[in-house]
């Protein structure tokens, strides 16, 4: 029972680097999920903002046609003046250079506005494409650092596999079965020591009988309380029978 005890730490020994590296691989494949995520989420913002800026120009640039539009009138009104012959046309005349005057100052303050928002937009869309741009570069680093570390795991993987296959050829397939249906349902450890009256795995007191029998090592014995398989661990402070 000894030896097939060493076996199954074996065993689990190497299921659990197994467990690690890919443990280990998928950390790194969600951090670079999550780089990805924020990075389709900053170029979709840009993008709008680029469709902003798009706009905020056009706007900019209708309103400069508008001011030339408005400044045409003025000039042509102002033209007008001097050759009008009664206070009538003069007057109205007046009336529509002031109203030209009011309406060119209303369209320089909206120029002026969105030159502004302009240059804010052309602002966050410059950090944005550059945020965005370190981040594409990190990407394939860690694209290029994942791939590299994939290549490495696999050749770990199947060696821990050949050597996990070998070590089951050696234990009884119904203890193997048990080994698996344990390790599936529970994490980490699935064959604990029993120390100090107690299992290491659930950290619950164990019957003073059944410690004593781990302590003999002449049949395989599982917790009561977690269902992991146990093996009597040397270096309690209690001696074996101890309650």
């Amino acid at each position: 029972m000894q030896q097939q005890i060493a076996l199954l730490r074996e065993l689990q020994d190497y299921d659990l680097k197994v467990q690690a590296i890919e443990s280990r691989t998928g950390k790194l494949r969600e951090a670079l999920d999550e780089l990805v995520a924020l990075h389709d989420s900053l170029n979709g913002s840009l993008e709008i903002q680029r469709k902003q800026l798009d706009e905020t120009r056009a706007m900019v640039r209708d309103k400069e046609i508008e001011l030339e539009a408005n400044e045409d009138r003025y000039t042509q009104s102002k033209g007008k003046l001097n050759a009008v012959s009664n206070t009538k046309e003069y007057n109205a005349l007046e009336r529509e250079m002031d109203t030209l005057r009011k309406m060119r100052a209303q369209l320089e303050e909206e120029r002026d506005s969105l030159r502004e928002a302009l240059e804010g937009f052309q602002a966050d869309v410059a950090e944005k494409a550059e945020k965005t741009g370190e981040l594409a570069s990190q990407i394939h680093e860690e694209e290029s650092g994942i791939s590299d570390e994939a290549k490495k795991s696999e050749g770990e993987v199947a060696e821990y596999a050949a050597k996990r296959d070998a070590l089951k050829k050696q234990l009884p397939k119904p203890l193997v079965r048990r080994y698996e249906f344990i390790s599936s349902r529970r994490p980490g450890a699935a064959v604990v020591g029993a120390r100090d009256g107690a299992c290491t795995g659930c950290h619950m007191r164990l019957p003073p009988q059944l410690y004593n029998e781990l302590h003999l090592g002449t049949k395989i014995h599982q917790c009561p309380s977690c269902q992991r398989i146990l093996f009597y661990e040397e270096g309690g402070e209690e001696t074996a029978g101890a309650t």
